[in-house]
């Protein structure tokens, strides 16, 4: 019997037209697009890819990380190659490398980084209107004033290991029986830069719960309307009430960046 071997990919795509990264039944997704190419090449119908990020609907990738095992003859510098002949061209394969049989590209891993594009302009114009049509799927935009250093303060009271359940979507009925029972994350590092009108989010933890990338967003930006004392950020970690935190902003500006090992 042919030896299997463990595969790693690094993915790029443009999560516009995807229900996200996780197979489901009658819809397309980043992970059942490939999946199905590799069971087509390979010949093996039950082959699985694993991904180190489930990213949601509408949510980009520049560096997901994804694993699978074969016993394909295909070399390894040939699989390259093929997917991308294969694959749509929203969906881009980087890399290919064989890795260790206990190689798994979710479990192995050590952080993810994800980043927000935010377009913060001052009352909607003709020209914000023209933009939107090319940049409203890779960008969220924010027409409210806001303060730079009330959401740097405040983001820096999220780092290190706190409880974020408050920052996630923990209640949402459609990942009942899924949702993790420790909530509690490592945010390693949260980064707010200004270029002229673009606000990027950049955010590095050991693991994000369901929506939370997008909620720790919403929240900074709330905080920075509202004037809110940065300092009350912890309290409503404390109380884990996702009633007090801000909205869940759109998976258009969030991307999965990178992820370590």
């Amino acid at each position: 019997m042919k030896e299997s071997k463990n595969i790693k990919l690094i993915i790029t795509y443009d999560g516009t037209d995807y229900a996200g990264w996780q197979r489901q039944k009658n819809k397309k997704t980043i992970q059942g697009v490939i999946e199905d190419n590799l069971r087509k090449i390979s010949g093996e119908r039950n082959l699985k890819l694993y991904g180190a990020g489930r990213t949601d609907a509408g949510v980009h990738a520049l560096g997901q990380v994804a694993n699978f095992k074969t016993r394909s003859t295909i070399p390894i510098e040939k699989w390259l190659v093929i997917l991308n002949n294969l694959l749509p061209r929203d969906i881009r394969i980087k890399e290919v490398e064989e890795v260790a049989q206990e190689f798994n590209s979710r479990y192995s891993a050590k952080s993810r980084i994800y980043r927000y594009y935010l377009i913060n302009t001052l009352g909607k114009t003709e020209t914000h209107g023209i933009q939107e049509v090319f940049l409203g799927r890779y960008c969220y935009y924010q027409d409210s004033i806001l303060d730079l250093e009330i959401i740097k303060q405040t983001a820096r009271y999220l780092l290190g290991s706190h409880d974020f359940s408050a920052l996630s979507c923990k209640n949402n009925p459609a990942k009942k029986g899924r949702l993790p029972k420790d909530n509690i994350r490592n945010m390693k590092r949260i980064n707010v830069i200004r270029k002229n009108s673009l606000l990027i989010f950049s955010m590095e933890a050991n693991a994000f719960l369901y929506k939370m990338a997008r909620l720790i967003v919403g929240t900074l930006i709330d905080f920075s309307i509202g004037k809110r004392e940065p300092k009350e950020i912890l309290e409503v970690l404390r109380n884990k009430d996702n009633q007090k935190s801000g909205i869940v902003v759109p998976s258009n500006g969030l991307y999965l960046v990178t992820v370590k090992y």
